[in-house]
């Protein structure tokens, strides 16, 4: 008898904390959008990504189509790193198998410094929902 008032109080626990969740705190990030250019040409595709300096809160990032991005960002300062693509034709799926299929061919577009955390100069604050945050990326991997 003592073994199933035991387990009943143990069940009734475990559905607790089913209910309540675990985990740390509710995110508090907002939506952002924006233009991702190099030399003032839109970047075809990619991806873009926003870290907090020193780690505190999580990474976001966000597929680049058609030189625009929306992504979900926790407020604060942000470096940005960003990879940019192009497709530059077709290649086999196998190299050396002619009948493999093919695929597009995709060529990265922008330097470097822009998709390394340490070498980036890209950095932005975000405070409000809704913000436009628009980048205009150097061919030389050295502006913003």
């Amino acid at each position: 008898m003592k073994f199933s008032s035991l387990f009943s109080v143990l069940a009734a626990l475990g559905s607790t904390a089913l209910l309540i969740g675990c985990g740390g705190p509710a995110s508090t990030a907002v939506p952002i959008s924006g233009t991702v250019t190099v030399e003032g040409q839109p970047i075809e595709g990619g991806l873009i990504t926003f870290l907090s300096p020193d780690g505190q809160t999580p990474a976001a990032g966000a597929p680049i189509q058609n030189g625009t991005y929306q992504a979900e960002v926790e407020p604060g300062q942000k470096k940005i790193m960003v990879l940019g693509t192009k497709v530059v034709g077709e290649e086999l799926v196998l190299k050396g198998v002619p009948d493999s299929g093919t695929r597009e061919k995709i060529e990265t577009i922008t330097h470097p410094n822009y998709n390394a955390k340490h070498l980036t100069p890209l950095t932005a604050t975000v405070s409000t929902a809704n913000e436009e945050i628009n980048f205009d990326l150097k061919k030389n991997g050295k502006g913003k």
